[in-house]
């Protein structure tokens, strides 16, 4: 570990000036804890791998099995305060992964003028947070925008993945006589006096959950509008279940083609741009809105509230590239120019999601290893680009 990880640096900052004499002269302050303590990370992986062909090769692959474990995390956490700086490098924990790739690649055509060959490539991941010390969580994904500034959409919890997503669990919008009941929806009185916590039409309804005599969660018949405690809880995780991979290419004659799609399925993406803007409030402070918020049955003056109502299934198959080119010999009167070749090539050129937002592969860095968090980002760029190229 470098030395300096450890020890208190100093850094000039501008606003930290002190006059001697007639001069202002520019101070210097902390700009991390100290950790005595600091040690690099340690990890174990093991793999096991298959390398197969059949059919003189014509049919081949790999298939790959791994579990990597890693002690000591390197990670950048908060700190009691006073302190010099708000956050500190310390190792933290254990976290393990696991996984499975597989490749195939067939010839599927080979002669003098032509050729066709295509493969694919699967793989799945699971990490897991085996250990945290003596912190039961971080929190992490932390948001930005109107009414959202600095509020938590993760946690990072032992025996859950990075990425994880900690929330109420919404369950529609009351419309009237919001009483006791499974679905938050019952002919009870919308005032009951007996109830704190009484929906009111055109407020937001979530799971509402007490802690019974042994430390359980258990779901209470009655539905709230004001989430908190124990309503929260794991909402999903940002992590893909796999990913699979197509690729092909070939030549027929002097032209030849490639192409490239790859995909991913089961991960979840926070569409905050629709927590913040799917809002009729904004109207309010004379601020656009999503067209999404005027059939949604929430309230004018209702805020816009985090829960897995936003968090949406973020697979997709994505069309990465597609080239076609021509290759062709100059005519004599060049000297010695051979094998030219013009092509156009097209990337990112199509998407196939049911995500809402503009790209669910497009996310925010929002702390502390979050993951799967869109806010404002524009999407991907479709390019497509040609040239020639001449060899002499």
């Amino acid at each position: 570990m470098p030395p300096y990880a450890s020890l208190i640096r100093l850094s000039a900052d501008a606003g930290s000036r002190y006059v001697f004499g007639d001069q202002a002269v520019v101070g210097f302050v902390p700009i991390n804890n100290a950790n005595p303590d600091l040690k690099w990370e340690t990890t174990d992986q093991t793999n096991v791998a298959l390398d197969y062909g059949f059919g003189n090769n014509r049919f081949s692959g790999s298939l790959e099995y791994y579990v990597k474990n890693t002690h000591d995390l390197l990670l950048t956490v908060p700190v009691p305060q006073p302190a010099v700086v708000g956050d500190r490098l310390q190792n933290i924990g254990k976290m393990s992964n696991k996984g499975v790739e597989f490749s195939l690649d067939a010839q599927i055509l080979n002669r003098a003028t032509s050729s066709w060959s295509a493969g694919l490539v699967f793989s799945a991941d699971k990490n897991k947070v085996i250990d945290l010390g003596t912190t039961p969580f971080y929190i992490t994904g932390i948001m930005s925008g109107q009414g959202q500034s600095g509020a938590p959409s993760q946690r990072i919890l032992a025996g859950q993945p990075l990425g994880t997503f900690y929330g109420p669990q919404y369950i529609g919008v009351c419309v009237a006589n919001c009483g006791p009941g499974p679905d938050g929806v019952s002919t009870g009185p919308v005032n009951d006096p007996s109830r704190a916590d009484d929906p009111k039409p055109g407020q937001q309804l979530f799971n509402h959950y007490t802690v019974d005599a042994n430390g359980k969660l258990v779901l209470s018949p009655n539905a709230t509008a004001n989430p908190g405690g124990s309503d929260f809880v794991i909402l999903g995780n940002a992590n893909p279940k796999y990913a699979l991979g197509l690729r092909t290419s070939g030549n027929v004659g002097k032209f030849d083609f490639s192409m490239l799609i790859n995909s991913q399925h089961g991960q979840k993406v926070l569409n905050e741009t629709a927590l913040v803007y799917e809002t009729k409030s904004n109207a309010i402070n004379s601020k656009n809105f999503l067209a999404g918020a005027l059939n949604d049955g929430v309230g004018p003056k209702e805020p816009s509230i985090f829960s897995n109502r936003f968090i949406e299934d973020g697979s997709f198959w994505r069309l990465q590239n597609v080239t076609v080119g021509y290759t062709f010999d100059l005519p004599r009167f060049t000297g010695t120019a051979r094998n030219s070749r013009i092509y156009v090539s097209g990337d990112n050129l199509a998407l196939k999601t049911n995500y809402t937002g503009y790209d669910p592969e497009v996310y925010t860095d929002a702390g502390l290893a979050s993951k799967g968090i869109d806010y404002l980002h524009y999407p991907r760029a479709r390019t497509i680009t040609g040239g020639i190229r001449v060899a002499f």
